[in-house]
Order: structure tokens, then C-alpha cells, then sequence
């Protein structure tokens, strides 16, 4: 039976490496229509304007390229370049996190809702409203951690990103405070560092392989300016891909944090079964139906 993924149940289950990176797909082509909606209302705007901005920032670095006398940062100036480009940068960041809180509030309202009520943008903004400051909070804490691990020795820094990965879904999904959240990752992931870690490595591997596809036609531009081959309405196109490629990469982000998702569930389920002792509870109330045949198997990942 073809998961829907609008029961509890279909997302709380222990999954191995492959099915991780299956429900991912499987997510998205399930829910993509009804998500979309809610993505077109809450994160495009967003992920918009920040294209744009970076588009301007790009402008002016464009019209540096190839000349032997600039006007450094185009018709903006450098400080005009500099301005758009932090606050893209900016934007993009915030986009991300947005994204993250839009996609996990989506999943949380989806496993509480009936199978037949749509989750709608309304809903999701309710929620979304109040968590995407939290998020942006400890978002700066978290990278604050992360980069002292990095500037200490390296490998400290791997690990603390590996580690701390599921902590927007530990976050949105438990409700807790940032202390609890921050024990709670080191928890669920302890005894599962690699396979988390192979997990993010694969998913970004194949987000970079995507997002790829969406810069082509900024380096193709970038390619013809240096090549001093002349394109018409230059300027407008810089902007145009650009925000293209913003938006591409944004959409692209969404697989990893869903399959980080997806580990957290899978994390869950083998630290405190919380899915099976709800299939346990249910059974004689609700058809479970819903489970997938390979639920609750004691598969053995290994590294992976």
C-alpha cells in the first residue's frame, strides 16, 4: 500500500539508510500539492527578494568583469553592491529558516489532523509565526557553537553539526526549551553519528547536484561576460537567474532538512518506540492500515 504519510503512524517507523532517502521522495510526491501551497504562501515571498537582492549584488559585480577600467560595484557603487549582497545573504538565512519551520510545522499539523482535512497555509502560519523567531535565536547560538568547534580543531565542529542536525526538529516537534532540545540531540544521535553523518553527506550531495542545475544559467552569463560576448538586456537577466537560482537552492535545502526529519522519527522510534506504543494503543480503535508493511522491523544499519 503506497504511503500517504497523513496518519502519525507513516512517520513514526525505523527506517534503514535507503528508506530514509526513499521517504523523502515519497513525502514530496504524497504531499508535494498541498505543501507547495503553503510554501508559495510563506517562504517564496521571502526567498524572493532575496534572490533579488543577491541578483543586484551580482549586477554589480557583473559589470566588473572582463574591463580593464570598472566602476567598482556597478551602478549602485561598492557600498550599494556590499548593502545588497549582506542583506541577500541575510535574507537567504532567514529563507532557510523559515523553510525549515514552514516544512516541520506542515509535518507536525499533518500527523495531528484527520487524513482528510487539508493543512492549510492559515493553519501553518498560526504556527509558524511564533516559531521561526525561536529558530532564528537559536539558529545564532548554534552557529556560535559550530564555529568554535571549527576554530578550536576541526573535527569538533564536524561533530557538534552532525550531532546538533536534528535540533529545529527535536525543537518543533517536542516543544521544548533550548536546554532540554540540546541534551535531547545528543541523546537521540549518540551510538548513530555515522549514520546520521552518511545520511547529510548523501542529501547533500544530491541537494549540491540539483542546486547545480538551477546556477547554469548564471555561469553561462558569467562565461559570455568574460568572453566579452555581448547579451542583450545583460543586467535584467543577472537579476532574473539569480533569483532563479536562489529559489532552486532554497527548494533543494528542503530535502536535506526533510531527510533529517526522517532520522529524528527513525531516532525516536529505536530510543522510545514512541510509534509503536501508539500502534499498540490504537489497536482496536483505528484500522492500521496505514502502517507500511515494513514498519517496526529490527532492521540493522550498521555505520549507515
Amino acid at each position: 500500500m503506497q504511503n500517504t504519510f497523513t496518519h502519525e503512524l507513516d512517520y513514526r517507523q525505523e527506517r534503514d539508510f535507503g528508506q530514509k532517502i526513499s521517504a523523502v521522495f515519497s513525502f514530496v510526491q504524497a504531499q508535494g500539492r498541498p505543501l507547495s501551497r503553503v510554501l508559495l504562501y510563506l517562504v517564496l515571498p521571502v526567498a524572493l527578494l532575496s534572490g533579488l537582492l543577491m541578483g543586484v549584488a551580482q549586477m554589480g559585480i557583473f559589470s566588473t568583469l572582463g574591463q580593464t577600467v570598472t566602476r567598482p560595484g556597478g551602478p549602485f557603487g561598492l557600498a550599494g553592491t556590499g548593502f545588497s549582497f549582506l542583506t541577500g545573504i541575510g535574507g537567504l538565512l532567514l529563507t532557510y529558516l523559515l523553510l525549515t519551520a514552514t516544512l516541520y510545522e506542515y509535518v507536525r499539523l499533518r500527523m495531528a489532523l484527520p487524513a482528510e482535512e487539508e493543512v492549510t497555509p492559515a493553519l501553518v502560519w498560526a504556527q509558524v509565526r511564533s516559531s521561526v523567531w525561536w529558530l532564528l535565536l537559536s539558529s545564532v547560538v548554534l552557529m556560535v557553537l559550530a564555529a568554535l568547534g571549527f576554530v578550536f580543531l576541526f573535527f569538533p565542529g564536524v561533530y557538534l553539526v552532525v550531532a546538533l542536525s536534528p535540533f529545529f526538529a527535536v525543537m518543533i516537534m517536542e516543544r521544548n526549551g533550548f536546554s532540554k532540545n540540546f541534551s535531547r540531540c545528543f541523546e537521540l544521535v549518540s551510538g548513530y553519528w555515522w549514520a546520521t553523518f552518511g545520511l547529510l553527506f548523501v542529501m547533500q550531495l544530491i541537494q549540491g547536484f540539483v542546486g547545480f542545475i538551477f546556477q547554469i544559467p548564471t555561469y553561462l552569463l558569467m562565461g559570455l561576460k568574460l568572453a566579452h560576448i555581448p547579451v542583450p538586456g545583460e543586467d535584467l537577466l543577472v537579476v532574473a537567474t539569480q533569483t532563479l537560482g536562489a529559489i532552486g537552492q532554497s527548494l533543494m535545502y528542503a530535502l536535506t532538512m526533510l531527510a533529517v526529519l526522517f532520522q529524528y522519527f527513525n531516532l525516536v522510534e529505536i530510543k522510545d518506540g514512541v510509534g509503536m506504543r501508539h500502534l499498540v494503543n490504537s489497536i482496536g480503535e483505528q484500522p492500521t492500515t496505514a502502517v507500511s508493511s515494513t514498519a517496526y522491523r529490527p532492521d540493522e544499519e550498521g555505520e549507515y
